[in-house]
């Protein structure tokens, strides 16, 4: 180490000089670094005499880099980046943190267009998000806390239960300007349908959802997507009717972006829940959980909505 040190020369000539080089202006360096004009040229000249070569040529109205300045600058602030970089690493090792596993349909449409409330609430909290197409059991083991589509059961997490999942149809007002009015399920059968291959995630698709309701499904004009998030958004842009969702479709029905072109809907055998590790009880998790629980007035236990459900 004193051999590395003795290579260098002194960090603070160091400091000014690049600040002189970003701006190629002793006096917006000398501004920036809260010191005197003259600190700086004293500074970038000492520097200059004991690297033997000049870094500036000095012009009346400004700077101008030598060939020589242009290469130190890239390396001088290459050097203060990695070393900032790496500053800020450590101090995110001690702030607070949550990781949030979700789908990547609940991230887009939800969760992501609510995070600034929450980060407006507990800024010292590092957020997170791990994301899946394929549900929350995909990144469970990467999760303090989430958003989870099915049964209520997750192993080595406690859920809540935040609302139902009902499926509908959804289309956006475009779509349906150049053809009559839907009014019955049995016309979708002859719309473009937007269709997805797994329905892992969902646990419904299109026969069961025309099945719910006497239809047998006889479309063949489809289009169809791997991507939850990738077949909504081709919903908005108008190429087909899609299976919506709630909690994924309020804000997109809210704002006109979309809406159901019939009046008709699914319960479906899943719901969304709340799931926490079983393990995780720092302060940090509980102000998420809080705050998520708020966004869900009706939101309830697991065993509660067990209880509910054996009563009726």
């Amino acid at each position: 180490m004193p051999g590395f040190l003795q290579r260098l020369p002194r960090l603070t000539g160091l400091m000014m000089f690049e600040a002189a080089a970003r701006h190629l202006s002793f006096t917006t360096a000398a501004r920036e670094l809260k010191v005197t004009q003259a600190a700086v040229s004293q500074q970038v000249r000492a520097l200059e005499a004991e690297l033997g070569v000049p870094l500036f040529v000095r012009h009346h109205r400004g700077l101008e880099l030598t060939a020589e300045g242009a290469r130190m600058h890239r390396s001088v602030a290459m050097g203060f980046e990695c070393i900032a970089n790496a500053v800020e690493d450590v101090r995110v090792i001690g702030r607070p943190s949550i990781r949030i596993g979700v789908t990547s349909a609940i991230a887009t449409f939800w969760l992501v267009p609510r995070l600034p409330d929450f980060r407006a609430g507990h800024p010292e909290i590092d957020v997170h998000i791990v994301a899946s197409d394929l549900g929350f059991q995909a990144v469970a083991d990467r999760a303090d806390i989430g958003i989870a589509f099915g049964r209520g059961s997750w192993p080595g997490f406690r859920s809540a239960f935040l609302r139902e999942g009902d499926a509908f149809p959804v289309c956006s007002p475009r779509y349906l300007l150049s053809r009559p009015p839907l009014v019955d399920v049995e016309q979708l059968l002859d719309e473009v349908l937007l269709v997805l291959d797994d329905n892992r995630v969902t646990l419904v698709d299109w026969s069961l959802w025309f099945a719910s309701h006497g239809v047998r499904n006889t479309n063949h004009r489809r289009i169809r997507f791997n991507s939850l998030p990738l077949l909504l958004q081709a919903a908005c842009e108008g190429q087909g009717v899609a299976l919506g969702w709630s909690l994924l479709t309020d804000d997109l029905l809210a704002r006109g972006v979309l809406l159901r072109p019939v009046n008709a809907f699914l319960r479906t055998p899943g719901a969304y829940y709340l799931v926490v590790a079983e393990k995780q009880a720092r302060p940090e998790i509980r102000a998420f959980q809080e705050w998520l629980l708020r966004q869900f007035p009706l939101a309830e236990t697991g065993a509660e909505r067990r209880q509910r459900q054996d009563a009726c």
